[in-house]
């Protein structure tokens, strides 16, 4: 297996010592090799620590990962997940006529007009209609119970959107076993024009069943159980375990086994968002996403925006041996983006065997994805980014159009945006008897990523984006992005504490055990 940090090690070594503000300053050739566009995102990477030979060495790379046979299977349907023997078919959900099997093309656009009809029929003053009933109830709120990507992808979209929601229904999302998830979803709450969509890939992912079977109670002590039941509708990659948990047929929305959980909103898993958005609002999120496709699937190695990407990331984690990346996003409505990549990356590239099975080398995988909203994140840990002993490169994110209302606020915000990438970039001398507690010692890089408006498009974009991104450092690394083998064990050493098996468990373990009652 490669070992990707010794290809670029003479180049990290080159660069180490040169004065990063003075490089930047440079311009030329390096500013043109260092900024990228699609659609309606740009990536600007010019204080990151690279020249334009490094770049050359960077893309290099990309030769030996095979990129356009990986692409090509990928938008093909074929088998890209070898572990499971599944395909990755989160771009056929955006657009059905790519994949060679035509069945499946079939069943995706099948599966997309049942959401878009159910999410109208929604709208209906008697939507939530009982067998029996002469009339049903409108839909005023959804509660959609599910975890990791059945919940961080809808609750992304549904805060970045909020501008676009229909008028009259409100969205809630309940993932964590703690009681009070629930309770504060169901709060204020009438049961009787309340919706709960059940999302689980394999319905069988016990947070998400908990936490249904106590919605279902719920809405059964006020209604009954045949009114409760009117009230719950699933999307699930098994529909006859959807069908045994009591679910109608006709309230159960499938999606494809290649559909992998943090990839999913694109799917039915996406229902509450269509019927909180409404279809038209969803079919532009996926119209966005495709953009993004077309534009992954068809640019030159080095116009592309999603390879740029990946490319910049492996030479932070596997060349400078930076483990780290904060996501900064300058937007309130993106505050659940950090969260959001969080899952994406960390999932897909927390891995420490390529798709061999032999060990990675050193510096190899994804980073660690953390972060925050700016500008409040800067009145927390930009204190250590600053002035910290370790380096983590921050991506720094922005819409242009917020900055274009003329609002001295957003004028403000903006202005902070490029302060703090400037300040992390050329430091500052401390003078006088505290010059070294005040001293930042600069050098330290950072990109923009700046969407023209927060619409539909744009954020299907700007995820799309970062799922290219991760598809093509799983290729750089060898690793494969489309299992999670990893957060297997814990579900089944938790099975067995609940069922009262404890010959698995260490003594502080049962200590810990006895102390939960269990």
């Amino acid at each position: 297996m490669t070992d990707i940090s010794r290809q670029l090690q003479p180049h990290v070594t080159r660069l180490a010592s040169v004065d990063l503000g003075a490089l930047v300053r440079e311009g030329g050739a390096r500013d043109s090799a260092l900024q990228w566009q699609a659609g309606p995102v740009r990536l600007d990477a010019r204080h990151q620590r690279l020249d334009t030979k490094a770049i050359d060495a960077l893309f290099a790379l990309v030769e030996a990962a095979r990129l356009d046979d990986a692409r090509a299977a990928l938008f093909g349907g074929d088998i890209v997940n070898p572990t499971e023997q599944r395909p990755a078919l989160h771009t056929a959900l955006r657009d059905a006529s790519a994949p060679k099997d035509r069945d499946l093309a079939g069943r995706i656009e099948a599966a997309r007009s049942r959401t878009a009809a159910f999410s109208n029929a929604c709208r209906a003053e008697n939507a939530l209609q009982a067998s029996g009933e002469i009339s049903g109830k409108p839909v005023r709120r959804i509660i959609n119970i599910g975890i990791g990507g059945s919940d961080l992808g809808p609750r992304l979209v549904y805060s970045a959107l909020k501008a676009y929601r229909r008028e009259g229904i409100d969205l809630r999302f309940v993932s964590n076993l703690d009681p009070a998830d629930l309770e504060d979803a169901i709060e204020g709450a009438d049961p009787e024009t309340t919706l709960i969509c059940i999302t689980s890939k394999s319905f069988t992912t016990s947070e998400t069943l908990m936490n249904a079977g106590a919605a279902r109670d719920w809405l059964a002590a006020a209604l009954g159980k045949e009114a409760a039941n009117a009230r719950i509708a699933a999307a699930t990659a098994a529909p006859d375990r959807a069908t045994d948990f009591g679910i109608a047929p006709e309230r159960i929305f499938p999606f494809e086994d290649g559909v992998g959980g943090r990839y999913s909103l694109w799917s039915a898993a996406g229902l509450c968002l269509e019927i909180a958005l409404g279809p038209e609002v969803f079919s532009r999120l996926l119209d966005g996403a495709r953009q993004m496709d077309a534009h992954f699937s068809a640019a030159p190695v080095k116009q592309n925006l999603p390879l740029a990407k990946a490319l910049i990331d492996v030479w932070n984690r596997a060349g400078r041996g930076l483990p780290a990346r904060c996501v900064a996003a300058y937007s309130s409505r993106l505050e659940l983006l950090p969260a959001y990549l969080q899952q994406l990356e960390m999932e897909s590239l927390g891995k420490s065997v390529g798709l061999d099975g032999a060990a990675l080398p050193p510096r190899s995988g994804g980073q660690l994805v953390w972060g925050g909203k700016g500008s409040d994140i800067q009145h927390s840990f930009f204190q250590w980014l600053h002035q910290g002993v370790d380096e983590v490169p921050v991506d720094f994110i922005a819409v242009a159009a917020l900055y274009a209302k003329g609002d001295a606020r957003a004028k403000a915000l903006g202005a902070n945006l490029v302060a703090q990438s400037a300040a992390l970039l050329d430091g500052h001398t401390g003078e006088g008897p505290l010059a070294a507690h005040k001293t930042l010692p600069g050098g330290r890089a950072s990109s923009v990523i700046t969407l023209e408006r927060l619409d539909p498009e744009g954020l299907g974009a700007l995820i799309a984006l970062h799922e290219h991104k991760v598809f093509c450092e799983g290729l750089i690394y060898g690793l494969n992005p489309f299992d999670q083998w990893g957060v297997e064990l814990g579900k089944l050493l938790t099975k067995d504490l609940l069922s009262g098996n404890h010959s698995r468990f260490d003594a502080a373990s049962l200590d810990l055990a006895r102390l939960f009652r269990l």
